[in-house]
């Protein structure tokens, strides 16, 4: 059995997304006897035009990784019959962090301040906003748009032109680990358990090759069990290889914390209360219609669902 699985960009190989490269190299996948193809587009992107999805979509892979928010909106604007079938990133895996470690910080610190928004990602920007706005602090936080350039922003933060950077963790783990930036606070619990991020396929792709796609999830699902029994620098060994110009203490740091804010799924299954959740904190953001009903039973494919 064969999968191509289309990653995106290189910017998509986050630490987040580590659990396939963990089954990879602790020969998960191969135990199921599948094989796979790691394959990457030329650019990156957060809609179903740009990044890995056109590659699911034209046929060039089986399956990629990417945030359901992408078939929900794929679903609303009638696009083709794209499913999510195993979770992967159960919450906001984004970050503050600051010049000086903040061991006591609460949310409501951030009133009167200036964060710069370093990703300046679509979704994540509009859901920190709404944590703004849930949080009565909207009209009381500056949020800075990222300049493009990460090192530069983050040294507006060091020298003092804004207090907090607003990124995941996979970004500015290297500047915790060098002490330019301490990490202040998750996301994640503050918006509740989302399915941020989660293994997408087209519907006719998986019915087709349903053996294959069962034995891909069971390996994910072995991954995502050793995520949590591994310590970080355990699983920073495993899964090394795979992130070759990344630092190595770094990707301890961004681990551990991700296993800290338990941001890497426990399960395969994609709970109808955590999507829901999700879809109506896309609709208050503005990313769905919120007049269009995103159904999960028609967009989510639990992995006994598959055959």
């Amino acid at each position: 059995m064969h999968l191509i699985f289309n990653q995106g960009d290189a910017s998509e190989s986050r630490i987040y997304y580590c659990a396939h490269y963990l089954a990879d190299s602790m020969g998960l996948f191969a135990d199921e006897g599948l094989s796979i193809t790691f394959t990457t587009s030329e650019s990156g992107g957060h809609t179903v035009q740009g990044g890995q999805v056109p590659a699911v979509m034209n046929g060039e892979a089986d399956l990629t990784l990417g945030g359901p928010m992408v078939v929900m909106k794929n679903f609303q604007e009638n696009g083709p019959d794209l499913r999510c079938f195993c979770a992967s990133v159960a919450a906001n895996p984004w970050f503050l962090a600051a010049a000086q470690p903040q061991p006591d910080f609460v949310f409501s610190q951030l009133r009167g301040k200036r964060v710069i928004d370093v990703g300046n990602v679509g979704t994540a920007t509009l859901t920190f906003r709404w944590l703004l706005t849930q949080q009565d602090l909207i009209d009381a936080v500056t949020l800075i748009p990222g300049s493009g350039d990460a090192e530069r922003d983050y040294a507006a933060i060091t020298n003092g032109e804004a207090d907090y950077a607003l990124h995941a963790m996979h970004a500015l783990a290297p500047a915790i680990a060098q002490g330019q930036l301490f990490s202040i606070t998750s996301l994640a619990a503050l918006c509740g358990n989302v399915p941020w991020s989660a293994y997408i396929a087209r519907a006719n792709v998986m019915q087709n090759k349903a053996t294959a796609f069962n034995a891909f999830t069971r390996a994910i699902a072995h991954a995502l069990c050793l995520l949590e029994e591994l310590d970080a620098r355990e699983v920073a060994e495993k899964v090394q290889a795979y992130y070759p110009d990344y630092a190595f203490d770094a990707l301890i740091i961004g681990i551990n914390a991700y296993q800290q804010a338990n941001i890497f799924a426990r399960k395969p299954q994609i709970p109808r209360s955590e999507f829901e959740h999700f879809s109506q904190l896309l609709s208050a953001i503005g990313w769905l219609n919120p007049k269009l009903p995103v159904p999960y039973a028609t967009l989510v494919v639990s992995p006994e669902e598959i055959q």
